[in-house]
């Protein structure tokens, strides 16, 4: 039992590693083949829902809504992912300098004591950043995800070597 588990814990932990290593090295490529993935995920959930409404025995409409809209969604996720991973992290940057600023109209209050109003001046500088340099901050997430993917992997190989040498 213990040697199966170490055995697949193993096998994720490269699993880890390996593409760790591929967002590292890939960036800017790896959002658009995930999104593209995406994309394909989708259109095999619109076929099963076509699916069960054929061979089902009381034939949903719903079924027949939701294949439609998840191959609507996939189709536009494949074509589409270079345009959806440039125009989200200008929406979410928008979007954390509105938080941002909503924060800091409420850190103003008097009874917040005058550093309050540092973190959301933080937010609305890093929503700046994201707005305006949107290209270098995706490189660097895909990075450091890349980075954490890797030492996750290693961290569970140590592990695993350290349950095999008890």
């Amino acid at each position: 039992m213990i040697q199966r588990l170490t055995r697949n814990k193993t096998a994720m932990a490269i699993a880890s590693i390996i593409a760790g290593i591929y967002l590292m090295i890939a960036r800017r490529n790896a959002p658009i083949a995930l999104l593209r993935m995406i994309g394909f995920a989708l259109l095999g959930v619109a076929a099963v829902y076509l699916v069960l409404y054929f061979t089902g025995k009381n034939r949903d409409q719903v079924q027949l809504v939701y294949a439609g809209g998840a191959a609507v969604l996939g189709l536009l996720t494949r074509w589409l992912a270079p345009v959806i991973l440039n125009i989200f992290p200008i929406l979410l940057g928008a979007a954390i300098i509105i938080a941002g600023i909503s924060n800091l109209t409420a850190a103003r209050d008097p009874v917040y004591p005058r550093t309050s109003v540092i973190g959301p001046i933080l937010t609305i500088v890093l929503g700046a950043v994201i707005v305006f340099h949107p290209g270098t901050v995706i490189n660097w997430v895909i990075f450091l995800a890349g980075a954490a993917l890797v030492l996750n992997g290693l961290t569970e190989l140590d592990l695993i070597r350290r349950i095999w040498n008890r």
